[in-house]
């Protein structure tokens, strides 16, 4: 269920009053980090987050956010080193394996993307994310013919999505 603006703020004004009575306790962070990720503020959902990311508590998804906060900042090495050590603890998890594709396709190693877009896709061919990201990397490669092949699975999912892809495919 995703909440209005307004709602995380609230949300997440509540875990900071709970953080204070006890600063220690990771899942009050996670949701701190959590809440200011869904109102797009990266830094200080990292902030957050960072503070537990080295408890032994730190749970998959906890490292996944860590790493797609440090994408939307553009910290690729950091985002790789903290998804890989998700990716150690849960090698299948869909959200990891896509913030890896995404940190490689960042970092120009489209060939590295590649793989685990495709295990996401294997796995949950709707990811419309993954479809796009796919799109994207054809584009990229210049096949032209797969681009819009992933167009048209990417049209049958969102149409936003595809909008936006049929604009890069088009080059406009």
């Amino acid at each position: 269920m995703r909440l209005s603006p307004e709602e995380y703020r609230r949300v997440r004004a509540f875990f900071e009053k709970a953080v204070e009575a006890e600063p220690n306790r990771w899942a009050y962070w996670y949701d701190i980090g959590f809440c200011c990720g869904r109102l797009g503020q990266w830094r200080e959902a990292a902030v957050a987050l960072e503070r537990v990311a080295d408890h032994t508590e730190a749970t998959v998804a906890l490292l996944s956010m860590l790493g797609h906060a440090y994408i939307k900042l553009e910290r690729y090495h950091e985002a790789m080193t903290v998804l890989a050590k998700a990716q150690a603890q849960a090698p299948s998890n869909l959200n990891v394996l896509y913030n890896m594709a995404v940190v490689h396709f960042h970092c120009g190693d489209i060939a590295l993307a590649l793989a685990p877009l495709q295990e996401v896709i294997r796995k949950r061919p709707k990811h419309v994310n993954a479809q796009f990201s796919l799109g994207l990397i054809c584009h990229r490669l210049g096949d032209r013919g797969a681009a819009l092949r992933q167009l048209a699975i990417v049209r049958e999912l969102d149409q936003n999505f595809a909008d936006r892809l049929d604009k890069i495919i088009q080059g406009y």
